[in-house]
């Protein structure tokens, strides 16, 4: 059943925003606390790295499963299961995590928890509101990835001046927990099958793949999460070596609150770029977003050994260039799908997608390694630079597309 009401709309959707945010608590774990446990279990750059990614490895093999199965059964009783996914990865991370392998093993774990909850969250919404709701409420949902993120940074910063890394886990897992309780007893259920929906193979990305529009933006969306979740994983620790240059300017909590800061700032400007796309082409304005990022990237670089506060400027406005695109891509290929095939799309979007997150961590700090290691302002400065390089590649295939445009 459609929910038709504004009213009734509006409370789904804050509900399922609402529930999203609390699934993600565990988010920034290890981005926060990699620099303490690579001293204490003895790891480089590219391992730290590669743990960070294993993240994203988790979430790309869960989501063909639980994303393409809101197609089949209801999206909520899929949010319920990435949701307790993730509660008993942090608790596994908590009991057991003690170096790189185990560390590895579990954290892809907790990242496939957010197969279930990420885009089943977003298909709540679409098996239950009127067609022209879903696209307006896309970039709302979207945004709260980042408050999610950003809350995450917060508690994990706090966390790490209070608590070590095992007690961090057990008190995220509260998050996904409360999140599959509020959604099992206060977001109202619905069989996909009551709108006569065929049954259909759960692993089904033709619909995807077999259209120009969606293949570009699916390449897109792994270009812009190389460059976001490489930016994520390692932000706090470059703050954490901005702040041992500038000994006396801000603590552990206040890079926490700057993180946190730069993440809620991106939800207001990630919506504002789905909206921008709503009264312009859709191409152009993703294509000079990703211009403006590559830019912002290089000059942040270049500062980088400059004073402080410029510098940490230059990274707040590279980071919204970053996430300006993020609503309006996802809205492109809701736009671009069908009721039939919405989850398929949208899993291959998720799937391939994050394949880009998997990538951009690791990148990252195989050029932290070969170019200085954490204390380095050069290393630092060519870790930008490669970050950027996911923002150029979206300019090129959205500028591609807006000049072959019908």
């Amino acid at each position: 059943m459609v929910v038709t009401s504004n009213a009734a709309q509006n409370k789904l959707t804050f509900l399922v925003c609402l529930v999203s945010v609390l699934a993600m608590l565990s988010f920034a774990l290890w981005p926060v606390f990699l620099t303490e446990l690579g001293v204490i279990w003895q790891l480089n750059n590219t391992e730290l790295g590669l743990i960070g990614g294993a993240y994203f490895f988790g979430y790309v093999i869960a989501t063909p499963f639980l994303v393409s199965s809101t197609d089949i059964w209801d999206a909520k009783k899929v949010f319920i299961t990435g949701s307790l996914i993730s509660f008993i990865g942090c608790c596994a991370f908590s009991i057991f995590a003690s170096g790189f392998w185990s560390a590895l093993i579990i954290w892809g774990f907790v990242g496939a928890g957010l197969a279930g909850t990420y885009m089943p969250g977003l298909q709540i919404l679409n098996a239950r509101l009127e067609a022209e709701m879903r696209v307006k409420v896309v970039p709302w949902y979207t945004s709260c990835f980042g408050i999610g993120t950003g809350l995450s940074y917060y508690f994990m910063s706090y966390n790490l001046t209070n608590f070590d890394a095992q007690t961090a886990a057990a008190l995220a897992a509260l998050g996904p927990l409360s999140a599959a309780l509020i959604t099992l007893f206060f977001i109202p259920s619905k069989n996909p099958m009551a709108d006569h929906k065929p049954k259909r193979k759960l692993l089904n990305f033709k619909p995807a793949l077999s259209q120009r529009r969606t293949v570009a933006y699916i390449f897109c969306y792994g270009a812009h999460n190389f460059e976001l979740f490489a930016f994520q994983s390692w932000i706090f620790a470059l703050l954490i070596f901005l702040k041992s240059q500038n000994s006396g300017f801000f603590s552990i909590n206040s890079a926490g609150a700057l993180v946190t800061m730069m993440t809620l700032i991106g939800v207001i400007v990630s919506i504002l770029g789905a909206k921008l796309c709503l009264h312009f082409n859709r191409n152009k304005v993703i294509g000079i977003i990703g211009l403006g990022a590559t830019l912002l990237a290089i000059l942040s670089a270049l500062v980088l050994q400059g004073p402080l506060w410029p510098a940490i400027l230059l990274l707040l406005l590279y980071y919204m260039a970053i996430m300006m695109d993020s609503g309006a891509l996802t809205a492109g290929v809701v736009k671009e799908s069908d009721d039939q095939n919405r989850g398929s799309i949208l899993a291959a979007y998720s799937m391939f997608g994050f394949i880009g997150s998997i990538i951009g961590p690791p990148m990252v700090g195989f050029i932290l390694d070969w170019s200085g290691g954490l204390e380095s302002y050069a290393a630092w400065k060519w870790g930008l630079i490669a970050m950027a390089a996911g923002s150029f590649a979206v300019f090129i295939v959205q500028n591609t597309l807006s000049k072959t445009d019908r």
